[in-house]
């Protein structure tokens, strides 16, 4: 076979493959605005290439890059590579350089987790940009492989093991997934097309890495095919995760009822009827039940799930649990009750990552506008959940989280720190509406307590200097 005629099969092959996964989990359509993340290597310059060779889609891509500043000059040669590669596509780029072992090390986290928050912030704050679609993200199988095996080894249900889905809750939709890292390259490398290797994929520090490099080969002395074979159960175990949950939410409507009162609402289920389950869909009952007063799991476990599971056996008739988001589950005789007080509900939120200006929605609700705004301001015309900062001075990125024990800031006007409690406590703020009030740090430093109090820190240095306007809508 000649090397044209060759080309021509693996493109047409993988475009075949990539239209059939985008119809079938319904990931686009076409005329759609995507952003597609774009590292510069071999996975994403293959997803960006195969994009553009859809039939009949007709998409508006925006390429973004997120220059993580943690390689010096290979850093700042990834990002001319994909600067670059959106010009040969004759797309527009969007690119964010962030330090972000300088932010890990601000924010108190790892790098894979830094890089991880940064990476969404951006791709998010890019998406409501321009008004995109959805996410386009290169994960493929291989990817799918190696997350499997990391849940199972850190201890995951079958939620977890099902594996990363071509459409996750945040809209990032992954339309490789049944696509190896092989073909991948087979794919550039017949089309000729160069991209750009990450040393820190090698770096053995990495969980990841140590599965990619050290575990796979191992397995597939076992198994050759491991690979494949992690992904088809990842996707076997998905479509029967989905088929347990649809059961779940049947049963639910059966068996459990909604009540609202003075202390809050209340699912109730009668004991015969949640027993006469079995313990799997049981236990998907009680998750689905915590997620609807709570809007969340967070801060759930499965010994959590387990304690409520055996309240229907307890000795005693009236016996309670205390459980995370304010919730608390009892059994009153011969049935259970799980009951949500809001004004019990400690927020529990990872970091917010504000890379630029933009609209950041909190996970309690509400939402943080940041914008820049033109000088003077007449501070007296700013609203009362509003501030303005000199950029020169708290320069991006930003995070923003709840309130935190231990949290200190130095209040506009003074030198001395002082702590966030006691403002609080000052200002005679209810102790649940604490929690509901965004933190917005520079590095480690906290620049305002949302509504209540600037820092020293903030004062604008002069007339003319550039400014960001925040404000919290509740």
């Amino acid at each position: 076979m000649s090397p044209v005629l060759q080309d021509v099969t693996i493109v047409a092959e993988l475009v075949s493959r990539i239209v059939r996964t985008i119809r079938e989990q319904q990931l686009f359509s076409p005329g759609d605005t995507l952003i597609v993340a774009l590292s510069g290597g071999a996975d994403s310059t293959a997803l960006l290439d195969l994009l553009g060779r859809l039939p009949g889609y007709d998409l508006r891509l925006v390429a973004a890059h997120l220059n993580h500043c943690l390689r010096g000059a290979e850093s700042d040669g990834d990002e001319q590579f994909c600067r670059g590669l959106a010009g040969d596509h004759g797309i527009p780029i969007e690119i964010l350089r962030l330090d972000v072992k300088q932010f890990a090390a601000s924010a108190g986290l790892n790098l894979e987790d830094a890089g991880r928050r940064a990476r969404i912030a951006f791709l998010e704050q890019m998406r409501e940009k321009y008004c995109a679609a959805a996410i386009v993200t290169a994960h493929h199988g291989d990817d799918q492989a190696e997350t499997v095996l990391m849940r199972l080894l850190r201890g995951s249900g079958m939620t977890g093991l099902s594996g990363m889905q071509y459409r996750n809750r945040r809209g990032h939709v992954r339309p490789l997934l049944d696509v190896t890292r092989a073909e991948i390259e087979r794919y550039l490398a017949e089309l000729g097309l160069a991209w750009r290797e990450d040393a820190s994929n090698r770096d053995l520090d990495f969980l990841r890495n140590r599965i990619r490099h050290q575990l796979l080969p191992l397995l597939e002395q076992y198994n050759p095919a491991i690979r494949r074979t992690l992904t088809a159960t990842a996707a076997l175990l998905s479509d029967e995760n989905a088929l347990l949950d649809s059961l779940a939410e049947q049963a639910f409507e059966v068996c459990w009822h909604s009540s609202h009162g003075s202390h809050g609402s209340s699912l109730v289920c009668g004991i015969a009827g949640f027993k006469a389950h079995p313990p799997a869909l049981q236990r998907r009952m009680l998750r689905l039940a915590c997620l609807r007063l709570a809007g969340n799991l967070v801060g759930f476990t499965l010994g959590h799930i387990e304690s409520i599971r055996q309240l229907p056996d307890s000795p005693r008739p009236n016996a309670r649990l205390s459980l995370p988001q304010g919730i608390g589950a009892m059994r009153e005789y011969d049935r259970i009750v799980l009951r949500f007080n809001p004004r019990e509900a400690p927020v529990v939120a990872e970091d917010i990552i504000i890379p630029a200006p933009g609209s950041y929605r909190l996970p309690w609700g509400g939402s943080l506008e940041v914008e820049t705004c033109s000088t003077p301001v007449d501070f007296n015309q700013l609203p009362a959940g509003a501030a303005c900062f000199d950029m020169s001075r708290t320069p991006f990125p930003w995070r923003m989280r709840s309130f935190r024990a231990g949290d200190r800031i130095v209040p506009f006007g003074m030198t001395g720190r002082k702590k966030v409690k006691d403002i609080f406590i000052d200002r005679k703020i209810p102790l649940p509406d604490r929690r509901r009030i965004p933190l917005v740090f520079c590095g480690d430093e906290l620049i305002w307590i949302a509504g209540v109090c600037a820092s020293e820190s903030c004062r604008i240095a002069h007339a003319d200097a550039a400014l960001v306007k925040v404000e919290w809508h509740k």
